[in-house]
């Protein structure tokens, strides 16, 4: 499957501010499962309980990540070296960060030259498959980073319960959602993401000044992660 420019910008709607939840890698079955919680609205108007789903890459033919002990513009930021299997436990220590942008399918290799000779793993297959797309994903902490690629082929999306979601009602969920949140519709407050108005630019100020604490995001990845492995 060749995703074209048209797809791959509904992906990136899709996936904006996902919160990103796992990264898992299966050599055996070459592929690499991503957990996120998305902003989305169903076609009656509205937002599903549960906004979580598994993205599964596969064929995979390349997989490679930069964790750096730095900002992500310092290029002296010294690299953490690990192994593919251990991703899950360095993506959750960022403790679910949100991916925002518009662009992570075949986004081109600009930002890729960056960081690409600062990898701390490389796993490649070495054939010819499982090289017809990217996926670029990154999680930003206090003083780390970390970039990811991978590369594939295809890919299926799957909810909590593993239940095969159908492609295009993923896109328009995610497009509905993402109408709402412009429209300023109160069901997208759960989402913590508030459209660039004057109003809401006050009601984001008065928030900010009454916020005596911090709560960490949910995640549902390592019940996911022993039914992905049975």
């Amino acid at each position: 499957m060749q995703i074209d420019k048209e797809l791959r910008h509904r992906i990136g709607l899709a996936l904006n501010e996902a919160t990103l939840l796992g990264v898992e890698f299966d050599k055996e079955k070459n592929l690499v499962a991503c957990s996120f919680a998305l902003v989305a609205m169903d076609k009656d108007g509205n937002v599903p309980k549960d906004n979580h789903f598994l993205f599964i890459f596969k064929p995979v033919g390349r997989f490679v990540t930069s964790l750096r002990n730095g900002h992500w513009d310092d290029k002296d930021a010294t690299i953490d070296y690990f192994e593919p299997n251990d991703i899950l436990t360095k993506i959750k220590s960022f403790n679910g960060q949100s991916i925002y942008g518009w662009d992570f399918v075949n986004c081109g290799d600009e930002d890729f030259n960056k960081w690409k000779d600062r990898l701390s793993f490389d796993y490649s297959t070495g054939e010819t498959i499982g090289l017809a797309n990217t996926i670029d994903l990154f999680q930003e902490g206090f003083e780390r980073h970390i970039d990811i690629r991978i590369w594939f082929d295809d890919f299926e999306i799957l909810t909590p319960k593993y239940e095969p979601v159908d492609l295009e009602e993923f896109l328009e969920n995610g497009k509905r959602g993402w109408d709402a949140v412009y429209a300023n519709n109160n069901k997208m407050g759960n989402f913590g993401i508030i459209p660039a108005t004057t109003e809401n630019e006050q009601k984001l100020k008065t928030v900010m000044n009454n916020l005596t604490g911090e709560q960490q995001p949910r995640s549902w990845w390592t019940k996911l992660k022993d039914k992905f492995k049975s």
